[in-house]
């Protein structure tokens, strides 16, 4: 007898995430968490294969630190790890200087990549570096690891909006994104239901995307289409 294939059928929302098991609960914030202090987010990255009953999986993990070092900018700290379909395992360092505004701007950046094989050695002909920088005055542009931190100081109010340029993976350039405030969603629980405010972006040239955050401002999981960062521990 065949197995039971049930289509998921709708976007994914952090309700539906605990319904497909991706996660039972988000961690607690603690009291000392400040979006605009120094801190470290970890996420789990899922993804979902259109199927409730199987094919879901954590493909790997992004580690966000955020450290201020000066009173116009900080610097976050990129951590990204994800397993490819052939075996493979993709590690992506990276050093990323931002402003102090609205869109966490880039100043300057430093990125290395690796490869993996089945036995966790380095491919060394498939590594690389990178480093780039933004010159002064443009405040438009942001990375979307940076918007991981930008989100996090946002107001929860329908004013909060904000036009921009996008450096996708910070390399690529995609314009005329839009990124706004759209609420507050109750996420259900065993005990009821948890109250989380949601932001979307849109824009050329990428996936929509959700950034669904709690009352204390911190960032519990990115959504886009299939796949979910959600923050572990």
């Amino acid at each position: 007898m065949a197995k039971k294939q049930t289509i998921v059928g709708e976007n994914l929302t952090p309700t539906l995430l605990k319904e497909l098991g991706a996660v039972d609960k988000f961690p607690q914030t603690p009291a000392s968490f400040q979006p605009d202090g120094n801190w470290t987010n970890n996420y789990r990255i899922w993804t979902c294969h259109g199927y409730r009953e199987s094919g879901n999986q954590t493909v790997g993990s992004l580690q966000i630190t955020r450290n201020v070092d000066s009173a116009k900018t900080f610097v976050l700290k990129v951590r990204q790890e994800i397993s490819q379909t052939d075996g493979l395992t993709n590690v992506v360092h990276g050093t990323i200087k931002c402003r102090i505004n609205k869109l966490a701007s880039p100043v300057e950046w430093k990125l290395s990549s690796l490869f993996l094989g089945t036995d966790q050695r380095e491919i060394s002909e498939l590594s690389s570096n990178e480093d780039g920088q933004i010159a002064e005055g443009a405040d438009r542009v942001t990375g979307d690891w940076c918007l991981f931190e930008a989100v996090q100081r946002l107001a929860f109010e329908k004013q909060a909006s904000l036009d921009f340029d996008l450096l996708e993976g910070m390399s690529l350039s995609k314009h005329r994104h839009h990124l706004s405030y759209r609420g507050t969603y109750p996420m259900k629980t065993n005990g009821g239901g948890i109250p989380l405010h949601c932001f979307s972006q849109l824009g050329r040239g990428i996936l929509p995307a959700e950034y669904w955050l709690d009352d204390h401002h911190r960032l519990l999981a990115v959504i886009s289409m299939n796949k979910a960062y959600i923050l572990d521990k």
